[in-house]
């Protein structure tokens, strides 16, 4: 009895990652919303959906640059880039890290994301009580 070790040879296609989902800026707007963000950060939110391109994406030094954001919400400069750190650290944007960025001159580009609920803990949820 000879077994012949055969093994799959995954096409390109089947190795390709998959393509993430379309964005749906109606369903991000209302997840601000809804959510218990700050309100210069749920502003500073709507304005770079506002900005955003189909896929959520907002390229490097486009309006997420902390300046022009204060300029079209009418926040300090201070209260926009906090506003940024916020959405960033609730899950609802993901840039690439500052320290691994590159040329630091440019604003970082922004891709506005839903915020993981395996990260998240809602208020009164039984497992934040086991903290």
């Amino acid at each position: 009895m000879t077994e012949q070790l055969a093994r799959a040879i995954p096409s390109p296609a089947a190795m390709a990652p998959r393509p993430r989902p379309l964005f749906d800026r109606d369903r991000w707007e209302a997840a601000v919303l809804a959510s218990d963000l700050q309100p210069y950060a749920r502003l500073v939110a709507l304005a770079l959906a506002h900005s955003a391109a189909t896929s959520g994406y907002l390229p490097a030094d486009g309006p997420q640059k902390a300046p022009r954001l204060a300029e079209r919400t009418r926040l300090s400069v201070k209260h926009a880039r906090i506003s940024l750190h916020v959405l960033e650290a609730e899950g609802f944007l993901d840039r690439p890290s500052l320290d691994t960025w590159q040329p630091q001159t440019l604003a970082r580009p922004v891709t506005l994301v839903f915020p993981s609920q395996a990260t998240r803990i809602e208020p009164g949820h039984p497992s934040e009580a086991e903290g």
